[in-house]
């Protein structure tokens, strides 16, 4: 869409301010977390995350070691995914994953006691106890007998997608690393959709690698909702090649990917307002045309239907009835729950602040403002394109917050929004040109998450 980069209009003293008061910031968060004195949740609103230790000096020894096996992997420029992408990409997956493995021992329960948990997750044993076909077939007579209550406030596709990790293996120990391997793949998808919408690999580089370090998908290990972003951003990379190309298979595959995001999650639907302020960007700037624009979109809601169709005729599965049916019982698990609305406005917005990376958050929230100001939308190359994206993300993360069905526990809700926001802080970092800068906020980030794992009770068997 964009053939060039350009510098953003920022001078570097204040991009370097920026991550330096952040990471301030961060740390001042870090300190409140070893202290035991930062809440999360609201006690009014029924939701807190409880403290399961003290601070434990080990969990600096953890961050020490995850922090200067991330500085080695730093010394490769970032400009060297211009040369050796996949070679740097795969060197990165490899760090990260190593790293999320070492900072799992923080926690006393393993992933396979996580992942087949009632408590945490539940979808393990349901799933163990109705094939694909039933599932789907009787979806909304058998949700109610789920053990779960997870398992029975979700749509049906994490149960499917239980069933076909189990074609790799049935070994639960296995399937829960196949979920932290399957969402760290997510951040292939990132990369290649930042790299498409900016032409640039050093932000889309440091996306990914921020991505790998999300506070919100770390802590929640192995949970099904730290897949959600894949299929998201699997979405995102088909809006894109579907924006750059006259491909119909694109469109097709758009709205069969959308369908997908509805069965297995639907909460990230919301990011079609964030999609919409990229078309309208699009639009305005004569990168597409209208009759372009509409006749895909056409084709794309044609797509989205067909497979609805497809799936009422085989399996009788009305996907509209049973996302009615969800939000009915969510908003009674709220009244039940004595969740009121007017808590959890700002509240929800303060803990996802902090899921995202304490640093990073505050990186958005400038450019997100940034963003307003007269001209950014239409600046060519890489900062409009920055603009706009961080402009939709903040809409889209407004509206998820407004429609009120999430109150509480968005740590874990909307770890697919926190993946995204990523966006900004990446790009700040690349146009530093400085390792510095990238490795001060994965530093900031990462003592956070050390701590964190530690200490707080975020999702247990």
């Amino acid at each position: 869409m964009w053939t060039e980069v350009e510098p953003t209009t920022a001078p570097r003293r204040v991009l370097w301010a920026l991550v330096l008061a952040g990471t301030a910031v961060s740390l001042a968060v870090s300190v409140r977390i070893a202290a035991g004195t930062l809440v999360l949740g609201s006690a009014s609103g029924r939701w807190v995350y409880q403290y399961l230790y003290g601070f434990r000096p080990h969990a600096l020894a953890v961050f020490g070691v995850v922090a200067g096996c991330c500085i080695v992997a730093a010394m490769v420029p970032l400009g060297e995914v211009r040369r050796r992408q996949w070679l740097v990409i795969v060197m990165w997956l490899v760090v990260g994953g190593l790293s999320q493995a070492v900072l799992r021992q923080l926690t006393p329960y393993s992933l396979e006691q996580m992942f087949v948990s009632e408590g945490s997750d539940g979808f393990y044993t349901a799933a163990s106890q109705h094939g694909p076909a039933d599932l789907l077939r009787n979806f909304d007579r058998l949700r109610p007998t789920f053990g779960s209550v997870h398992a029975r406030s979700n749509m049906p596709g994490k149960l499917l997608l239980v069933h076909a990790m189990e074609r790799v293996s049935s070994n639960p120990a296995v399937l829960a690393w196949l979920v932290v391997l399957l969402s760290n793949l997510g951040g292939v998808l990132l990369y290649v959709f930042v790299r498409d919408l900016l032409a640039d690999r050093e932000t889309a580089l440091a996306s990914l690698i921020l991505y790998l370090f999300v506070p919100a998908k770390l802590v929640f290990f192995p949970v099904l909702n730290t897949l959600t972003p894949v299929l998201l951003l699997g979405c995102a990379w088909l809006w894109m090649r579907l924006i750059r190309s006259h491909a119909i298979a694109y469109a097709v595959a758009s709205g069969v990917a959308i369908f997908g995001v509805a069965l297995y999650e639907p909460t990230p639907l919301v990011a079609g307002v964030l999609f919409g302020v990229l078309t309208a960007q699009a639009l305005w700037r004569g990168d597409i045309g209208w009759r372009s624009a509409a006749s895909r979109t056409g084709i794309v809601a044609l797509a989205f239907l067909a497979t609805y169709t497809v799936f009422l005729a085989a399996f009788r599965f009305d996907l509209f009835a049973t996302l009615r049916a969800i939000a009915r019982d969510a908003i009674d698990f709220n009244a039940s729950g004595n969740r009121p609305y007017a808590i959890w406005v700002p509240e929800n917005l303060f803990d996802f602040l902090f899921g995202m990376g304490v640093c990073q958050a505050l990186i958005f929230c400038w450019s997100a403002a940034s963003a307003m100001r007269r001209g950014r939308l239409a600046a060519r190359g890489a900062a409009g394109a920055v603009s706009a994206f961080a402009l939709g993300t903040a809409a889209t993360l407004v509206v998820a917050d407004l429609l009120g069905i999430n109150r509480g526990e968005v740590v874990r809700l909307w770890i697919f929004l926190a993946c995204l926001a990523q966006v900004p802080a990446a790009y700040v970092c690349a146009r530093l040109g400085s390792r510095a800068a990238l490795m001060v906020v994965l530093s900031a980030t990462l003592l956070q998450v050390a701590l964190s794992t530690s200490m707080l009770a975020f999702a247990q068997p």
